[in-house]
């Protein structure tokens, strides 16, 4: 995998492996990309796996994990609920900011991460729906890989060196989600501003590697988006 890569647009021009590509595809098209990376550029790396939700980035991000001995976050630990409506009417979220605190992730997580100190914070607690539950400390490695819908962001974009999207076809998506997601707890407002990040914030088009997330993978246990 080349190491040298031109930029369009701010971005690295995307690497696609193939959607019919196995699971151990994605995990080796990943850890091979990393070691080019870090080749090329010698030190502390963090990389984004980025992508709908349900679409296997905490799979393939456990398996890297496992291969490289990366330190890995995840931003479900760092989900926030919109606030509530004021009156009748129901108020739209805006961005999938709104459903992230990035600034946490940035202070907390990443910047400590970055300075080869442990990372320690309390996640959300997924079991109750809502607030802070236990505390998660995080070592330091020269691998990062911050996992999750909205890790590609551009609010945290200068604390990430290169971004990974998982690639999962619309209704595989969907089935999994389905299967995980009861029809009370069903927020479409969450899917939009999904939609919309992907379609305008961070386009496929705008990663540095593209891999498949077809494979089918355990669903997350604890919850979440990913």
């Amino acid at each position: 995998m080349p190491s040298d890569r031109q930029r369009v647009g701010g971005y690295a021009s995307a690497v696609r492996v193939a959607s019919d590509a196995p699971w151990d595809a994605a995990a080796q098209a990943v850890t091979g990309a990393i070691a080019d990376w870090q080749a090329a550029h010698p030190g502390i790396l963090v990389v984004a796996i980025d992508g709908h939700g349900t679409a296997g980035k905490s799979t393939l991000a456990a398996e890297i994990a496992r291969i490289t001995a990366a330190a890995l976050v995840h931003t479900d630990d760092f989900f926030l609920r919109p606030p509530a409506p004021v009156g009748k009417q129901p108020a739209r979220p805006l961005s999938l900011r709104e459903y992230y605190d990035w600034r946490r992730i940035r202070a907390e997580a990443l910047e400590p991460l970055r300075a080869r100190r442990s990372a320690r914070f309390r996640c959300f607690d997924w079991g109750r729906g809502a607030g802070l539950g236990g505390v998660a400390t995080v070592r330091p490695s020269d691998v990062i890989l911050l996992e999750g819908v909205f890790s590609a962001s551009p609010e945290l974009s200068d604390l990430v060196d290169w971004s990974v999207f998982v690639d999962t076809p619309d209704h595989e998506r969907l089935r999994r989600l389905q299967a995980q997601v009861a029809p009370d707890d069903w927020d479409a407002d969450w899917l939009a501003v999904q939609q919309s990040y992907f379609d305008q914030t961070r386009p496929a088009a705008s990663f540095d590697l593209v891999v498949s997330g077809t494979h089918p993978g355990p669903a997350d246990p604890a919850g979440g988006t990913s």
